[in-house]
């Protein structure tokens, strides 16, 4: 093939994978900004191995493309993702075994059938734009679903892909012409099925953790369920009494008031009902708002709140009906408030707004001391007998709805925004 026949390659092969490989990340900048980016770095690695094409030939370029193409985008995958790095490295060197895989039978069928480099690119391009639509179609779900639910050692998981693609730039290196065709292909599919294997028994163990993950997760939010409930119905129990007691105590009062008139102290009478008034006044709870089970939930951490001696404030703009699961969001909102009145100083401050088919939270107190963090930069409990499972639990609830979590703390302040779909 000619240079402007291998840079034609290059460019095709260099596209396409730009395309498979940017579906298995997920970016911290907008997506056409994304492509901006991958657009320039493409650029400067077709130039530059087009010069290297050019000058050396194909045959140096296939032993350096690791570093002179899998390099530059390496380093921009890792400026603009917002996965880990060790999930990015991961990702990154499964998507280089997957093409090794493409690259190597595509070459395979080329050098049984044409021999024809052009076909080759044609075949690679047809493979490649396959992929593409198989994993975005069919597979793009799950992974992302594994990569965000699992929390595993991704560095040493890393190293499985690391080594396959090594193995096989040795085989390549080594077996340059091999019997008349480009690559030793006997050792090669037997790295390959090797390959596949493994691949599929890390999926099978993922996919039966991720499950076991779920169910624990399900069970959780059951309890807390029924937590909530047993909360709403003794809150509602509270209220009865509340009222039976009032009902009971009106006689009284009315036989006091009614002497006071008798007797015509008309100024006792007065006195007698404006300190009821500011006593029912003083008891007085009104509700947060219309929706009953999250008006439960305000109430008894505000009652809590109250015994601590804190000050504790809610702005609450919601619709009575949710369109999200309704416990769910309890659970969520519990977890919130119950770390707050854990580590709050003097105050707890709690806004809920619903706008353009978001709800929004937001939970803020101050606090004494130090916080704790994960060599991960996640935030650790302070309690001595607390598991650390209540933002957890709230991660995983939002990353269910579509939502959002963003946690601040600054100036002995620790604010939490949360968003979720409704």
């Amino acid at each position: 093939m000619s240079h402007s026949g291998n840079i034609v390659s290059l460019f095709v092969t260099l596209f396409i994978c730009t395309l498979d490989g940017y579906s298995m990340m997920n970016y911290r900048v907008p997506t056409k900004r994304a492509y901006g980016y991958f657009a320039a770095v493409t650029a400067v690695c077709l130039a530059f191995n087009s010069y290297i094409t050019i000058h050396y030939g194909s045959t140096v370029l296939r032993s350096v493309i690791l570093f002179t193409i899998g390099l530059p985008y390496f380093v921009l995958i890792l400026l603009i993702t917002k996965d880990k790095i060790s999930q990015t490295v991961f990702n990154f060197w499964l998507w280089i075994n997957i093409y090794d895989i493409i690259a190597n039978f595509s070459a395979f069928i080329n050098d049984y059938t044409l021999k024809d480099a052009y076909f080759l690119t044609a075949l690679r391009f047809v493979l490649f734009g396959g992929y593409f639509i198989l994993y975005n179609k069919h597979l793009k779900a799950k992974h992302r679903m594994l990569m965000d639910r699992l929390k595993v050692n991704w560095w040493i998981f890393s190293f499985i892909p690391m080594s396959f693609t090594g193995l096989i730039c040795l085989v390549n290196y080594y077996f340059l012409d091999f019997h008349g065709v480009t690559r030793n292909y006997p050792v090669l599919l037997m790295i390959c099925i090797l390959m596949l294997l493994v691949y599929i028994l890390i999926f099978y163990t993922f996919q039966t953790a991720g499950d076991a993950m779920e169910r624990e997760r399900i069970a959780g939010n059951m309890k807390e369920q029924i937590l909530l409930q047993k909360k709403q119905y003794e809150f509602y129990l509270q209220k009865r009494e509340a009222e039976r007691i009032f009902r009971h105590d009106a006689r009284h009062r009315d036989s006091i008031l009614i002497s006071y008139l008798e007797n015509g102290e008309v100024e006792g009478a007065k006195e007698f009902l404006k300190k009821e008034l500011a006593e029912i006044e003083k008891n007085a709870k009104i509700p947060f708002c219309e929706n009953t089970l999250i008006n439960a939930v305000l109430s008894e951490y505000r009652t809590k709140a109250e015994q601590e001696g804190l000050e504790f404030s809610a702005r609450i703009q919601m619709p009575k009906e949710l369109a999200c699961d309704e416990a769910e969001f309890c659970v969520m909102l519990s977890n919130l408030l119950e770390n707050s009145l854990d580590a709050a100083k003097s105050y707890i401050a709690i806004s809920i707004k619903h706008l353009n088919h978001q709800l929004s939270l937001n939970v803020k107190n101050d606090y004494e001391g130090g916080l704790k963090k994960s060599a991960e930069n996640n935030y650790l409990t302070t309690k001595p007998q607390g598991s650390g499972l209540g933002l957890k639990s709230v991660e995983a609830i939002l990353k269910s709805n579509s939502g959002f979590l963003k946690i601040e703390d600054t100036d002995g302040v620790f604010d939490v925004f949360a968003t979720l779909k409704n």
